[in-house]
């Protein structure tokens, strides 16, 4: 629950700061309204595209962990059938 929260947290202060970036720079553009919605277009194109790209990796993380979860869970299993078989043929 921890780490859904910091990663919402990053997010929200990521878009914040994005948000008060953009302000103050069509505030104090030195440029022209075309050249300054270009450059904010452009700006918001690369902040998505890196959290875009934090996402995916945090994906990647997340398959990754349920993948070695899957070989830890087949290991135990094949453990506990050697020693279900080791403990029937003492048995018998």
């Amino acid at each position: 629950m921890n780490g859904r929260m910091r990663w919402s947290e990053s997010i929200s202060a990521f878009v914040l700061g994005l948000g008060v970036g953009a302000a103050i720079g069509v505030l104090f553009a030195p440029r022209s309204g075309d050249d300054t919605r270009e450059y904010i277009l452009e700006t918001a194109k690369d902040g998505v595209d890196r959290v875009v790209a934090a996402g995916q990796k945090l994906t990647q993380r997340a398959q990754q962990g349920v993948e070695e979860a899957k070989g830890r869970v087949r290991h135990a299993k094949q453990v506990g059938e050697q020693a279900f078989r080791e403990a029937k043929n003492s048995s018998s």
